[in-house]
């Protein structure tokens, strides 16, 4: 038995609700008081128990600590105004030091000890899909904070949710839709990283090639730890392609941007949003803005990282944190805590971990945060697939107009 309803507009009390409808972004939350008979932990009446982890230690806590504290802070707000159904969320949070022992260890504690309704974490896609095989014998929903994920949802598994900030293969594919659409690309030289990371944004990549009858000329791969690009920068200057892609970590990037000034490579050269996580780090390490006359790099995000559309969630950050600047990675950590309020919303008054999954997995919204939807589907667990594309010219950085995709079906 259930008392009237009082719908909320949830994301309207963070945007404003007119600015929520006008982005499509408005949600109606009930406020309830349920009553049930609940056959998994986490849960109650008054309450819904989420297991929050991302590293907040280590050389990887800059993509942690933000992005958790923005996830509380999208809780904090649905808390003030009545919860969900009645229920307030109360928070349980941990630190998985990116690191795939601690990551496991933590999200077994959250279920065994906490008794988490839901996982929410993972800021790296290497730790985070070690605990893959545990909440899926468990049956314990996990939804990734901002780590990409691709090895956590290709193949789809029922209870592992991810990519709000796109997958490797929405890089691959984003960028041969944008370097072909807006460059009007032929040719392309491709620097990437030899391993699973680099295999898989060149998959989306050499697919939407195809599809768009261009031809990946030079393919060159380099290790992460690499430090000196002489030698595959030789190849991408001999290969005649009329643009350069390059979808590395941001030391070897800045390598090759470097190496392309210096062997008078003239061609726009186009970067992946893991090359470039930080753009003025990323100029000091090239050394010289005489590199950049025809440089571009990518997005998930609907906006520059301080753009007027990135405005409304980097005030509320300031709002709830005061005295602290927002990292670039702040706002990646708020699609996924959106997703999971408005899935234990659809899920009902009294929800199951398995209806959870269920109203997870028919989610489509968009987020005012991110340049396209979120949107899971019955054999799709990566939830985001664009990007968009800035213009730096060693002085001012643009955004260039349109919105771009992977459209390679999932495998």
């Amino acid at each position: 038995m259930k008392s009237a309803k009082v719908t909320k507009s949830l994301v309207g009390l963070g945007l404003g609700l007119g600015m929520a409808l006008a982005a499509g972004t408005a949600t109606a939350y009930t406020v309830g008081n349920p009553q049930g008979k609940y056959q998994d932990p986490g849960i109650s009446d008054t309450e819904i128990v989420i297991g929050l982890h991302a590293p907040l230690s280590g050389r990887a806590k800059a993509y942690g600590v933000d992005a958790l504290d923005a996830a509380k802070m999208w809780y904090k707000m649905i808390n003030d105004r009545g919860g969900i159904w009645g229920r307030k969320i109360r928070v349980v949070t941990a630190d998985d030091k990116c690191s795939p022992n601690d990551l496991v260890a933590v999200v077994k504690k959250l279920v065994t000890v906490d008794k988490v309704f839901v996982v929410h974490g993972g800021s790296c896609t290497h730790a985070t899909i070690a605990a893959q095989e545990y909440i899926t014998r468990e049956k314990v929903p996990m939804v990734m904070l901002n780590a990409a994920g691709d090895a956590g949802v290709f193949p789809p598994t029922r209870y592992m949710f991810g990519s709000f900030g796109g997958t490797q293969r929405t890089v691959g594919g984003s960028l041969i839709d944008f370097v072909t659409s807006k460059l009007g690309a032929k040719k392309i030289a491709y620097l990437a990283h030899d391993d699973d990371f680099g295999a898989s944004n060149y998959l989306a990549a050499k697919w939407a090639a195809d599809k768009n009858g261009v031809k990946i000329v030079e393919d060159q791969r380099v290790s992460r730890k690499i430090v000196d690009v002489t030698a595959p920068m030789l190849k991408v200057r001999a290969s005649g392609a009329d643009v350069l892609v390059i979808t590395t970590y941001t030391g070897p990037a800045a390598l090759a941007v470097k190496k392309a000034h210096e062997f008078g490579i003239k061609i726009p050269i186009v970067a992946a949003v893991q090359a470039v996580p930080n753009l003025n780090a990323f100029v000091k390490n090239v050394g010289t803005k005489d590199a950049f006359k025809s440089f571009y790099y990518g997005s998930p995000l609907n906006d520059l990282t301080d753009g007027p559309k990135q405005k409304w969630i980097i005030d509320m950050f300031k709002k709830n944190y005061p005295g602290r600047s927002p990292s670039p990675f702040m706002s990646y950590g708020v699609p996924s805590a959106m997703a999971i309020a408005q899935a234990l919303h659809n899920a009902g008054p009294n929800p199951t971990r398995e209806s959870f999954v269920d109203a997870m997995a028919a989610l489509k919204f968009n987020t005012g945060i991110l340049a396209g939807p979120i949107e899971f589907g019955e054999n799709k667990r990566d939830g985001h697939n664009a990007s968009i594309f800035l213009k730096y010219d060693g002085t001012n950085t643009s955004r260039v107009p349109g919105i771009f995709y992977n459209r390679m079906p999932a495998q």
